[in-house]
């Protein structure tokens, strides 16, 4: 389809594309363990055949990528330093702690104490892997700078999606348009289109969200392409509102960047994002390490002052841990549509009770997903010009 010639300014939004994206159901833990034991036994049944399939496995190590084999070593040392320091914390405890007549309640009191030590010493080790990435580099990270200023194949589209519900109208649109001024002035514009994906069921913020949308779209009109889109049946809360999108127009496009009702992000970022994505094809998902901004209260000014001062040094510090197998937090991110639509579809977990039914924390599990797939997650620490808000409680009245 050619959008320079199918955008219409008073389009709402482009020509329907139909997909699938069927969820697999889940197995259950227990099942799991089960086909993991039934595997196990079939192969020690197998005999010569467990050879051939040991050869294999073999043959599959060699040809993954290098940093999985760095990343499993680091782990294992991170494994290592956290339990050592842990241990050796919990001796000097228990050797100066007065004598206490219950012998249980003194083993509770040491065990909590490791576990809680343990949390603090792995947090310290990554900020110090952090610092050491920063100032010598990491080879095996992926990294904006070595890799991302190749060329965008012209037929590699972009959507930005903002999934938005009963927000603050004024300070989403706000955002929006930063960052679609800051798209605009950059070369790679006509290969963005741009979607405001509402699940708002209040009738007054939605006629405000069509007003400021219309607003959005004339002042750039044919220059970025600016969609919208309600959902009367408001599913699976965030995740479904972008598998909406995704069976809708996904295979219109390679890539999407979420965006959250907050995010604000750079032009130049949007581009990097592609491009890093172009020069690696085995990634499926690239999070980038977005600054709080945007707010004035005191605590709100220190905790954005922290993040500018020691948030890309912790962000490093989990790259150097994960590598490739990292995790994705559900806005600021690119994902590569069409894996994204054949493996990371979320299907209820069976039962009853609180751990039941619709995923509410997607992103974990649909970074999960596409690792399970074969593709890629990566953090990138040092791509700028990703922003968000930090939670505030008068600056967004979700009901998802």
């Amino acid at each position: 389809m050619d959008h320079d010639h199918s955008f219409r300014l008073n389009a709402t939004a482009p020509p329907i594309h139909r997909a699938s994206m069927a969820a697999r159901p889940w197995r259950g833990f227990a099942r799991s363990l089960g086909d993991a034991a039934w595997a196990a036994l079939h192969g020690l049944l197998l005999g010569p055949a467990r050879q051939r399939l040991a050869g294999a496995r073999s043959a599959d190590a060699a040809d993954r990528p290098a940093w999985q084999r760095v990343a499993a070593r680091r782990r294992a040392g991170l494994v290592l330093l956290v339990a050592l320091s842990a241990a050796g914390a919990s001796a000097l405890l228990a050797h100066g702690l007065p004598p206490l007549r219950s012998a249980p309640l003194r083993l509770l009191q040491l065990g909590l104490f490791a576990v809680l030590f343990a949390w603090v010493c792995a947090g310290f080790f990554t900020a110090v892997m952090g610092f050491w990435a920063l100032w010598r580099g990491d080879p095996h990270a992926m990294s904006a700078a070595s890799t991302g200023h190749g060329s965008i194949d012209e037929d590699a589209r972009t959507a930005i999606i903002m999934p938005i519900c009963n927000e603050q109208v004024s300070a989403v649109l706000d955002g929006l348009r930063a960052t679609c001024e800051s798209l605009a002035a950059t070369d790679a514009a006509r290969r963005f289109d741009v979607f405001l994906l509402s699940d708002s069921n209040d009738p007054a913020i939605r006629a405000a969200e069509v007003a400021a949308w219309e607003r959005l779209r004339n002042e750039f009109g044919a220059a970025i392409r600016i969609y919208t889109r309600w959902r009367r049946r408001r599913t699976k809360r965030k995740a479904g509102n972008v598998a909406d999108f995704c069976r809708r127009w996904g295979r219109d496009y390679r890539y999407m960047i979420v965006l959250d009702a907050d995010s604000v992000m750079s032009g130049e970022c949007l581009v990097q994002l592609v491009r890093l994505m172009e020069a690696n094809p085995r990634t499926g998902i690239l999070q980038t390490a977005p600054l709080a901004c945007g707010l004035n209260t005191l605590h709100a000014r220190s905790q954005q002052f922290a993040s500018r001062v020691a948030g890309r040094l912790f962000t490093a510090g989990m790259q150097y841990w994960q590598l490739g197998e990292s995790h994705y937090w559900g806005h600021n991110a690119i994902i590569r549509v069409a894996p994204f639509m054949r493996h990371c579809a979320l299907a209820p977990l069976a039962g009853h009770g609180g751990l039941s039914g619709e995923i509410m924390s997607h992103d974990f599990v649909e970074a999960a997903l596409m690792r399970r797939a074969g593709y890629h997650v990566w953090l990138v620490h040092d791509l700028y010009g990703s922003y968000e808000q930090q939670p505030y409680r008068s600056c967004t009245s979700h009901t998802w």
